[in-house]
């Protein structure tokens, strides 16, 4: 079972302390002042102007003044030691991207959601923060899924030793290892990226975000494909394939509703989509459990939306099926949400 870490391993002066977090997406920016018991003090959220795609430079400046503004809101909201804490230039910062990025170095060596290439993200936005009218700040950078994981296992559903799975719009994971972070040279989390067995195309392969992330669900249901009864998706009840295709153009969520509606009401196109990407996320569990040994797998996706009976069972299932008798990793819904990275980065900068 998942279980917090024991938080009184923590230092008093560590509890007290309060610490900036910012999870940077390819759509949006979420920022919190959280304290060393995972209290979120203040919090921001931001859309990312499309500018900041393919150029640093721009998005360190955009990240500066988030970082700037909540500072200064945080500072208005609250009195005493923490308006203090926040003021001041040694208050620590945890910036956070998707895709390979060297936590050691500061750097995003490729990160494909945003579109950048080698680029010291660390220090660009703390130069940019020296231009701001907030005083600076010591900014560490890190990698969003490692970040989810440190904060899950610190204040959510997982223990020290766990693998977590973020499936949106890509999939990413990351491994903690007695509360530590695997990092691989930077390289370690970039699960989706990997070969596997393409369901829709026999003897093909596919990455194994274009078969099971929420978006490839919903991209597949409306591709067009056949299902057993040889009728196209496009005659397979009125309504559903347009609410479905706007969801591709618009938000994936209203797309996976739509497929989730399908799959209920009976329809064996979105029923065999369904059931593929699971059995790709479990051949993934599974491989994980062999590897690691049965250690807490924490899912934070819009897929649980399904259900428990819907989704995690099924999922748990077929993992259980894949170890062949071997102690099965227990699968647990992420307890902390969308801003379980940004806490994280917050944390992790108060415990460097």
């Amino acid at each position: 079972m998942g279980h917090p870490a024991d938080l009184s391993e923590c230092s008093c002066s560590k509890e007290r302390a309060v610490a900036l977090g910012v999870a940077v997406g390819a759509d949006g920016i979420t920022a919190v002042v959280a304290d060393g018991r995972g209290r979120v003090i203040s919090c921001l959220e931001r859309g990312l102007p499309e500018g900041c795609h393919s150029n640093g430079h721009r998005l360190a400046e955009e990240v500066a003044g988030v970082i700037a503004s909540l500072r200064t809101s945080a500072a208005d909201e609250r009195a005493g030691e923490v308006a203090e804490a926040v003021k001041t230039s040694a208050l620590a910062v945890g910036v956070c991207v998707p895709g390979v990025v060297d936590e050691d170095e500061g750097r995003v060596c490729r990160g494909g959601a945003l579109g950048l290439q080698d680029v010291p993200l660390a220090s660009l936005v703390s130069q940019s923060l020296a231009g701001t009218a907030a005083e600076s700040a010591e900014v560490a950078l890190y990698q969003d899924a490692r970040c989810g994981a440190w904060a899950e296992s610190r204040w959510g559903a997982a223990g020290e030793n766990c693998l977590f799975l973020s499936v949106a719009e890509h999939i990413s994971c990351a491994v903690l290892l007695n509360g530590a972070p695997v990092l691989g040279g930077g390289w370690a989390g970039q699960i989706g990226r990997v070969l596997v067995p393409d369901p829709d195309w026999s003897g093909e392969r596919a990455c194994l975000e274009d078969v099971a992330s929420v978006d490839a669900m919903v991209r597949r249901y409306t591709a067009g494909i056949v299902d057993d009864s040889t009728d196209s998706i496009g005659s397979v009840g009125s309504g559903v394939s347009d609410d479905i295709g706007a969801g591709r153009t618009g938000s994936p969520f209203s797309g996976l509703d739509s497929l989730l509606s399908a799959m209920r009401s009976g329809d064996r196109e979105a029923r065999r989509v369904w059931d593929t990407g699971l059995d790709a996320l479990a051949d993934l569990i599974a491989r994980g459990g062999g590897l690691l040994g049965p250690l807490d797998v924490v899912l934070s996706s819009e897929l649980t939306r399904a259900g428990e009976a819907v989704f995690l069972e099924p999922l748990r299932q077929r993992v259980a099926d894949l170890m062949a008798g071997l102690p099965a990793p227990s699968l647990l819904p992420a307890r902390l949400g969308k801003p379980a990275p940004a806490l994280g980065a917050a944390g992790r900068a108060l415990d460097a």
